[in-house]
């Protein structure tokens, strides 16, 4: 069973696929990112989405995924193009961004989220 890898407050835990049922149990937003090694756009997603668990401290979390080591359940959640962020609200996927974004952006629509969620 592959592993993904689950940042809070700056430290990494790997996490089983077992487990995946539970993202975002404790918390309004999780966004989970899916990549695999091999993908050049994920490579330069990685930093981004760390920097952005460092300013969204307490408010988001963050999750990665490797498709290759999790590939039922990246099909089962509609993963069809990497790097594929999903956001999960309160545990559920709600919503799904594809492609390189730039932290601009992400952080515009995080903070539209964040908006949301406490509406």
């Amino acid at each position: 069973m592959g592993l993904f890898i689950l940042w809070e407050d700056s430290q990494m835990q790997a996490i089983t696929a077992k487990d995946f049922e539970h993202v975002g149990d404790d918390t309004a937003l999780t966004v989970v990112d899916f990549w695999a090694t091999w993908c050049g756009p994920c490579k330069m997603q990685t930093p981004v989405l760390e920097q952005l668990d460092q300013d969204y401290a307490g408010q988001v979390k963050f999750a990665s995924l490797d498709v290759d080591q999790n590939q039922e359940l990246a099909q089962s959640l509609g993963i069809m193009s990497i790097p594929s962020l999903v956001v999960f609200k309160n545990g559920k996927p709600t919503e799904k961004v594809v492609g390189f974004h730039p932290k601009a952006a992400l952080k515009k629509y995080l903070d539209g989220k964040l908006a949301e969620a406490t509406a």
